[in-house]
């Protein structure tokens, strides 16, 4: 799977752009605030349909104007498609896969699949669980669509009984609204189940690639624990009532997937903890390296990686093994600076909203 071309108008600071890449290595190099991280967000757009960056569509819009078009051309073993993605100010954004326009957005989810490494990121080890929860989700999406439709409904449920919740918190006359967070329970323990059976399979498979990967890198051993706070629907059911009024009182919902964390341990002592800096952020790699390969081992293509000046925040000897994991692999890398380990890849210099290749 690479990606053959993109076309943006009004993106960010790109007034018009349109780039053609080399199959292996990409390198987009320029001074802070030029470019270099939208044209990676923009990439990333059409993989999951969402900015790694921001919740608001219209954040992307070029200032000064009303919308913002995308054209991404890409080939997977099969064909070449065509993605397009348009975003108006105040409209919902429309989305086109080969002409034709989808409704929604899981229709997108598993055409092109990309892997991104970018600084923020190292907190997956460090950080709250929210970090770690959105790894697993994008990850899952894009292995499982299925996934990413039952997340969704889940959410909703998530977001219903909050409203209930809130409603009985703030009114004298219960009995009936609490009735109808019951019936809502039934629909969080039958979709939060089947999410953490999706997490569950998904964590287990990770575990073993990601241990692979890190030793290779460091020598040193890695485990991704994750425990589901529930097997079964009567515990989840059980837990939600007896805690009901717990719930009334913090005003949402307390328990389900929406809640959950897996730990990383590295040499059998918890990461977070017990991890050095540069210990930390080997973990990340390993585990973004075994996202890509269970993409590969479950649709015999490897995914786009896109790496958001990584190579800065690793030692000479991460960097030197993350270099020689890709050159079979389309990357596209950000850099201030050009690192002898990038030399051969497709250079573009990119400067105040314009990236224009290299020429060796």
């Amino acid at each position: 799977m690479y990606i053959k071309s993109l076309s943006l108008k009004n993106f960010r600071n790109y007034q018009e752009q349109h780039l053609t890449f080399d199959e292996g290595t990409n390198v987009f190099c320029g001074d802070n605030a030029q470019g270099k991280t939208n044209l990676l967000e923009a990439l990333y757009l059409f993989s999951m349909g969402k900015s790694f960056r921001t919740v608001q569509d219209a954040d992307l819009i070029r200032f000064g104007e009303e919308y913002t078009k995308l054209t991404l051309v890409f080939c997977d073993r099969n064909r070449e498609h065509t993605l397009e993605i348009i975003i108006l100010r105040n409209k919902r954004k429309q989305i086109k896969i080969n002409g034709l326009t989808i409704s929604r957005l899981s229709e997108l989810v598993g055409h092109l699949n990309v892997v991104l490494f970018y600084p923020e990121e190292l907190g997956l080890v460090k950080e709250g669980p929210h970090i770690r929860r959105r790894f697993m989700d994008v990850a899952l999406s894009q292995l499982r669509p299925a996934y990413y439709h039952t997340l969704g409904r889940y959410m909703r449920v998530v977001e219903q009984r909050n409203k209930l919740i809130k409603r009985i918190r703030s009114s004298q006359h219960t009995a009936g609204l609490s009735e109808t967070v019951f019936v809502w329970n039934e629909k969080l323990a039958d979709y939060g189940l089947e999410l953490m059976r999706y997490r569950a399979e998904f964590m287990e498979r990770l575990d073993a690639l990601a241990q692979k990967a890190h030793f290779e890198a460091s020598g040193e051993k890695l485990n991704v624990v994750y425990k589901p706070r529930f097997t079964t629907k009567e515990e989840f059911l059980k837990k939600l009532e007896e805690n009901f009024s717990r719930e009334v009182e913090q005003g949402y919902t307390l328990y389900g997937p929406h809640r959950e964390d897996f730990e990383i341990f590295i040499n059998d002592k918890v990461a977070k903890t017990f991890g050095s800096q540069g210990q930390q952020r080997s973990a990340v790699l390993s585990l973004k390296l075994a996202q890509a390969d269970l993409l590969f081992e479950e649709y015999g293509e490897y995914p786009v990686l896109l790496l958001d000046d990584i190579m800065s925040e690793l030692d000479q000897t991460r960097r030197a093994y993350l270099a020689g994991k890709i050159p079979d692999k389309q990357v596209f890398i950000t850099c201030t600076e050009l690192d002898s380990l990038l030399e051969k890849g497709q250079q573009f210099n990119v400067s105040a909203g314009s990236a224009q290749p290299t020429i060796k």
